[in-house]
């Protein structure tokens, strides 16, 4: 540019920086505006996203403490999963919760009215948040932890005594020659056997879904390992007052979880199928000798599984569904 450009130049941005009509005000007041824009997106989002998080975490929680009563009394869901969102956080009156049509799962929905601090600058005083979360509950189709006995599949009565390992002498026509009732989960033999009842079998056992799940059975009446796993269980609840069959403390040792398979009435060691799990509550190891027999209370139980297609036998698991 020639010396005469550069001088005209020159005279233009300095006539425009006095220019009297406030051109430059208004763009440094556009520009405020804009910075101030940017400050209310900045920090009242953050404060939204924030609360946004707390409801959703009240939600979860809240649907998976209601859903745990279904299927059931359906007032009692509902109470219990509106009282659990409180607990945690959301003001009385922001909580809903309703049982779905299926009976078997439940939507909770919080919502809080959040003040804003810079974007009252552009006319927005608050903000409502809102968060839902649905839940199901259904059989589980597969845990860790089963018992190493089998229960042919039936209609479980709530309370009811069932035998879980039978004695020589009150066989049930449901178990086969040489079977008592026993289970070789992971293995087999008398040491694998009692391993299982003290602790529980340790890898995962899940139903199938095309190809049905073989489970072998343990032939022999093994007296001395069951006596001694049973009654390491019993001793193992130490809570005060003594748990029983309706009142008893989350992962309390005597609630044996149980396969529920197609049929015990095979020869020796055989493969049965498993359709399920069911929950026990230990009464006794009874019996003297080789005469000894385990029997168990039938309860409902929520495992810590997956659900699936599958029959319900009272071990259900939870979902959270979004």
């Amino acid at each position: 540019m020639s010396p005469e450009g550069m001088i005209r130049v020159r005279r233009v941005f300095r006539s425009f920086l006095n220019n009297e009509n406030g051109s430059v005000t208004v763009i440094v007041a556009c520009a405020m505006v804009l910075i101030l824009g940017i400050a209310a997106l900045v920090i009242d989002v953050g404060v939204l996203y924030y609360n946004k998080v707390l409801l959703s975490n009240a939600a979860d929680a809240a649907a998976l403490a209601g859903v745990q009563e279904l299927p059931g009394d359906h007032g009692k869901a509902v109470g219990e999963a509106e009282a659990y969102a409180m607990s945690n956080g959301v003001e009385e009156g922001h909580v809903a919760a309703e049982v779905l049509p299926d009976g078997r799962s439940i939507r909770v929905t919080t919502s809080r009215l959040v003040p804003l601090g810079f974007a009252r600058i552009l006319g927005f005083s608050s903000a409502e948040v809102t968060a839902s979360a649905k839940a199901s509950i259904g059989a589980t189709k597969g845990l860790t932890g089963a018992a190493p006995f089998g229960v042919v599949h039936q209609d479980f009565v709530f309370g009811e005594v069932y035998t879980l390992k039978y004695s020589p002498s009150n066989k049930s026509d449901d178990a086969g020659p040489g079977n008592f009732g026993a289970l070789a989960l992971g293995g087999r033999g008398a040491s694998n056997y009692l391993d299982n009842i003290m602790y529980g079998y340790q890898e995962r056992l899940e139903v199938g879904d095309e190809v049905p799940t073989i489970i072998e059975t343990e032939p022999g009446n093994m007296a001395g390992p069951t006596v001694t796993g049973i009654n390491s269980r019993i001793a193992g609840c130490t809570h005060e007052p003594k748990c029983t069959h309706d009142r008893f403390v989350k992962g309390c040792p005597r609630v044996l979880l149980v396969p529920v398979v197609d049929s015990l009435n095979v020869k020796g060691r055989s493969g049965v199928i498993l359709t399920g799990f069911a929950a026990f509550f230990l009464e006794d190891v009874g019996g003297k000798g080789n005469e000894c027999e385990v029997t168990g209370r039938f309860i409902k139980w929520a495992a810590d599984g997956d659900l699936g297609n599958i029959n319900d036998y009272g071990v259900v698991s939870c979902r959270l569904e979004g």
